[in-house]
């Protein structure tokens, strides 16, 4: 069993208030500095709290929901697969996706974005998706809230270099994520004419695809059976 789920069943034990992430620390291995090593991980089902989760691979994986973030009552422990905790590191628990994979992380209530490695397991509170290092939330601007929504989005190709160093006993985050923060630019809109060619005449724009189709029929009822719905 994972050092993560352990943590978690035994303060589900144990009766700990929960903390921001939805999980307190508890003293592992006292003042001893631990050894890493990683290794790549995906895990049999488990069960924390009543519920079950199913690691698997998923290299199209595309949520949203809560982020939370964990801080320094699991300072220098095991994450989940063998690597040492770092709340000064951008790295990030998920329940269920391959570790180590490589994530986007978007707060949109301020379109921060961030490459974050996965290396744990959590959070195990509900309604949350992904737990941050500190640091990753302070960055991202949720650190004072302890909450945000975000979008989770897994990059296959860093994934797949950092799984295959994994393999090998080494952490490669695969092309340098936790390095870069930006701000997330969301599609522009789009907008919908109905145009004739014959006649030049242009109506809208209107806000959807559908309402640019009911115009076109109606302009063609009226005599301009050219219509077509132009997008600009």
């Amino acid at each position: 069993m994972g050092e993560g789920i352990r943590r978690a069943l035994l303060l589900a034990v144990a009766g700990f208030a929960l903390s921001a992430c939805g999980i307190v620390s508890a003293p592992f291995g006292g003042n001893q500095p631990l050894t890493p090593h990683p290794a790549y991980k995906i895990g049999a089902p488990y069960t924390v709290r009543g519920t079950t989760y199913y690691p698997h691979v998923d290299y199209a994986y595309d949520q949203t929901g809560l982020a939370s973030w964990y801080g320094a009552g699991f300072q220098g422990q095991y994450t989940a697969n063998g690597e040492i905790f770092d709340v000064n590191e951008l790295t990030a628990a998920h329940t269920t996706l391959p570790l180590p994979s490589i994530v986007e992380v978007i707060n949109l209530q301020n379109n921060r974005a961030l490459r974050i490695r996965v290396n744990d397991r959590g959070p195990f509170a509900r309604g949350r998706i992904i737990d941050l290092t500190r640091r990753a939330a302070q960055l991202l601007g949720f650190a004072q809230t302890g909450t945000a929504l975000v979008r989770v989005r897994v990059l296959r190709e860093p994934s797949l270099i950092a799984a295959a160093a994994a393999e090998r006993g080494i952490v490669d985050n695969g092309e340098d994520a936790g390095t870069a923060v930006a701000a997330y630019q969301p599609p522009a809109p789009r907008h919908f004419f109905v145009s004739s060619p014959r006649y030049h005449v242009q109506a809208g724009p209107v806000a959807t695809e559908e309402d640019a189709a009911r115009l076109r029929d109606q302009m063609i009822g009226s005599g301009y059976r050219d219509a077509q719905v132009v997008i600009d």
